[in-house]
């Protein structure tokens, strides 16, 4: 696959967190139903994450790099995420000891604490075929429109407009890029071992931020049971995903 499409894919695989933002414009969404939705797209990532790209990263690199590859990704970005404060929006941010602007710089640092590992999956996926990479694509899509919608009222605030929210959010496809242009470049093409290791670096990377994530949006939860049930329809979503 040409670097090029790459490249566009994962902007797209940022940029749609846009989509979101234009529907939170112009359609009342029920909070309880965006949480449920929002969870089930995490679920539906971490079984992308666990089906797919793992158990090709062990075929092609084996169990001893599969898993130390998959802990350094997790690592980096657990360091990364402690370094730069950050929310990714659905949590009670409203609650927060933070003035508006705060708040919306949190929400700014989160989508793109999220986008890089997200480029960085799509980019490793597609380095190894072209229906991983969709695979990956897809549920990262879906998942950025939630979060478009979860992320908008705090970026509405700080951004003087929606027309400058909108921009925000079109800029979060930035990262995106830049994990896949990353992650294809030293990929594609190389041997076997490489390509394995660094497809669970990627994983690592993007089931450490969607866990990091998913924890969060559970302390505003207060039935346990829906967030079982979310996870568990996300991870059929993320299976028959897998199927396309």
């Amino acid at each position: 696959m040409e670097i090029v499409a790459v490249l566009l894919l994962g902007f797209l695989g940022g940029a749609v967190t846009l989509f979101g933002g234009l529907i939170y414009m112009f359609l009342d969404i029920n909070k309880r139903l965006l949480q449920f939705i929002t969870i089930a797209t995490t679920g539906a990532i971490f079984s992308v994450v666990l089906l797919g790209a793992l158990p090709v990263s062990l075929k092609l690199a084996g169990a001893g790099y599969t898993a130390l590859s998959f802990m350094l990704g997790g690592l980096v970005f657990m360091i990364t995420g402690t370094l730069f404060p950050h929310t990714y929006g659905a949590e009670k941010y409203e609650d927060r000891l933070y003035s508006l602007l705060r708040t919306g710089s949190l929400v700014i640092s989160g989508m793109v604490l999220y986008n890089i590992p997200a480029g960085l999956l799509i980019g490793s996926g597609f380095a190894y075929s072209p229906s991983l990479g969709l695979s990956v694509l897809i549920a990262i899509v879906l998942e950025n429109i939630t979060r478009g919608v979860a992320v908008s009222p705090p970026l509405t605030g700080i951004s003087t407009g929606k027309p400058r929210m909108m921009l925000i959010m079109l800029m979060a496809g930035i990262p995106a890029v830049a994990g896949s242009a990353l992650a294809f470049t030293v990929l594609a093409g190389a041997i076997p071992v490489i390509i394995g290791s660094g497809l669970a670096f990627s994983a690592g990377a993007m089931f450490f931020i969607c866990t990091d994530q998913l924890v969060a949006m559970m302390k505003t939860f207060n039935r346990p049971h829906d967030i079982a049930a979310a996870i568990f329809f996300g991870v059929v979503i993320g299976v028959l995903i897998l199927g396309i």
